[in-house]
Formats: C-alpha cells, structure tokens, sequence
C-alpha cells in the first residue's frame, strides 16, 4: 500500500534497515520506534496486513509458531515478555495506530498486572486456546494479549480501550507512564540496545 509506512520502507529495504530476522513465512522482527524498555520489538509480515486476525488459516499455525520463537528469544536477554496486539477490522482501527498489522513483543516485570489492566477496562474478555483462533473471535477491532506462553486473551470492541492502550499500562508499569507516545518519545538508546543484542543472539545461533 502507497500510504503505509511500514510497506514504504519494507519496500526500500535500506542499507541500514532496522530488521533483526525475517523468518521463513516472511514475517520480520524489529526494535519499535518507542521503545519504552529494552527489547520491545514489534513482529510484522512483509506483505500487508491490517491485522493479525487476516492471516490465512494455511498459514495461521506457522506465524503462532514463529511467534513463539521470537518471545523465547527476546525472554532469553530481557525476561518474561507480553505479546499484545491493537487489531483494526476493515476502517475501524480501534486502539490501533497504524493498519500495518503488528505484534509488540514487550519485556515487562509483572505480566499478570499487565493483564489486570486490560481487565480493568474490559473485562474478563475471551480466552482463546492460541492465535490460531483469532480470526473466528475476531469481527470487530479487537485487543489481543499473551501475557505468558500457552495464555491467550480477546476483547472485542477496542474503541473501549484509549489508542496505544498497551504502551500505556507498561509504561505505567516502568513509572514512565507520562512517556507512553512513540511519537514524543524514541527511546533511540533502547532502540538501539535491543536491534544490536537480538541480531548478534540471531547470528550466534545461526553459526551453531
């Protein structure tokens, strides 16, 4: 798409990109502008996609997959990590900011508070048994969050949840909650810290 960033610069593929692995169904790991914590990094497909719930059921298994590796590889350096997910349907973006769908992987210090957060706003909400399930629950925008391998969790109607809703709640966590918009705050050295520490950990496994 012409007007998406993450497409225009997919497409460009700069000497210096910011991508620490692309995995084999074409999906990318990168440090977020905005990286609140080191080791926050978003997983994304190179084709455009508004949501995590558009992927195909052929290829929903392999992304839950690779997905998981990418946790157990952020965890590895940075300690138990959230997967959170702002989804849009169709023009209705909901919490998210951008229709380029995108997982945030995020180090946090007590995912169970994470989780209380969300319920805080919206209830209980819906477990699903993986993401594999995401598309059939998911016909609105929706928020989606695993706060631990093996615990999934789906709340419908984001317009309920405020945009960037899980930047707020880790912030909140970090006591940097004043500091939660990616587009005030970089956090260029966290970037930076977490694109250098994953891809040398990627490249040490690939020459084991």
């Amino acid at each position: 798409m012409d007007d998406c960033q993450f497409c225009t610069e997919f497409t460009e593929r700069a000497p210096k990109n910011r991508i620490i692995t692309e995995t084999a169904d074409h999906w990318v790991l990168l440090p977020t502008v905005g990286c609140l914590t080191p080791g926050y990094s978003l997983y994304m497909p190179l084709e455009h996609l508004d949501a995590a719930a558009d992927i195909t059921p052929d290829n929903l298994p392999q992304v839950a997959a690779s997905l998981e590796s990418m946790r157990t590889l952020i965890q590895t350096h940075y300690g138990p990590t959230i997967v959170a997910e702002h989804g849009p349907r169709d023009c209705e973006l909901g919490a998210s900011c951008c229709s380029h769908a995108h997982l945030h992987l995020i180090p946090v210090h007590d995912p169970d508070a994470i989780l209380a957060a969300y319920e805080k706003v919206g209830g209980p909400g819906r477990h699903l048994t993986s993401l594999v399930d995401l598309p059939t629950a998911a016909q609105t925008s929706y928020l989606y969050l695993s706060p631990r391998p093996g615990e999934h969790h789906y709340w419908p109607a984001a317009s309920r949840f405020a945009r960037q809703f899980v930047r707020r709640v880790v912030a909140d966590q970090y006591g940097i909650g004043e500091q939660y918009d990616w587009r005030d705050h970089p956090f260029e050295q966290n970037h930076n810290q977490t694109y250098d520490t994953l891809t040398a950990a990627v490249r040490a496994t690939a020459t084991t």
